[in-house]
């Protein structure tokens, strides 16, 4: 009976881990960092630590990652605890990106990761080719159009394909179609704070939004912003409630 019952535990054991060891691989990530990662690293996240992260000693072949890794491409980065926890980094490639976190309450954990790529006309890859690197790393964008007033400017909106699938389903109802979007609120889409967000693609919100700007002429990518964010939980620093 003692042998039934520690060869079920174990079984149930080795059960959790690979679960777990899945929903690691699943994990969606921008520049490696994953949404939910808490910021002390006492609290690893599947078994990885946001110090670890920065310092890339997980290895460079992490699925569903967009923008690269950190590791020894890091030139300066700081912690500011007003108004709320945020991490501001820059990359050696001139590249900044920022990290936000929840509550202490809620454990400290990224709510949003946010990659700034500046200007630069000498890039050679077209936003076309951005769009399939991002697409490989997430999927099939739910949401896409270019500005009537921006016109070389595309936006894509991609729900989060790790939640449960009614969960999922949900967010992708609610985000609106791309004739739907007024053109105040489409020209003004790529500096949308969270609260507008929140109005325009739903409060449950959970996935990755790209700004890409292009050269007009060439259709060359010359700048942009690609954010991993999760709208639920930066409630827990912010009122997003919808603003009349």
């Amino acid at each position: 009976m003692r042998y039934k019952f520690w060869s079920l535990w174990l079984s149930t054991l080795l059960i959790f881990i690979l679960s777990a060891s899945v929903n690691a691989a699943d994990r969606w990530r921008l520049l490696s960092i994953p949404l939910d990662m808490p910021m002390d690293d006492q609290f690893a996240l599947d078994g990885q630590a946001l110090e670890g992260l920065y310092q890339g000693d997980y290895g460079t072949k992490m699925p569903h990652n967009y923008g690269g890794y950190i590791g020894p491409n890091l030139k300066a980065s700081g912690l500011n605890e007003v108004p709320f926890y945020h991490i501001d980094s820059t990359l050696k490639d001139g590249r900044t990106f920022e990290l936000w976190f929840s509550t202490a309450e809620d454990g400290r954990k990224v709510f949003g990761v946010r990659l700034n790529i500046p200007y630069s006309d000498k890039r050679k890859d077209l936003v076309s080719d951005t769009i399939k690197e991002v697409e490989t790393a997430y999927g099939k964008s739910d949401l896409e159009f270019s500005p009537a007033g921006i016109t070389a400017q595309k936006i894509i909106v991609i729900a989060d394909r790790t939640l449960p699938k009614e969960k999922c389903d949900s967010i992708v109802a609610r985000l609106p179609k791309a004739e739907q979007l007024g053109q105040k609120d489409a020209d003004s889409f790529w500096n949308a704070d969270l609260r507008q967000l929140a109005r325009m693609l739903g409060p449950e919100f959970r996935g990755v939004i790209l700004v890409l700007n292009a050269n007009a002429k060439t259709g060359r990518f010359v700048s942009g912003t690609v954010q991993l964010i999760d709208l639920e939980r930066a409630r827990t620093v912010f009122n997003l409630e919808q603003s009349r």
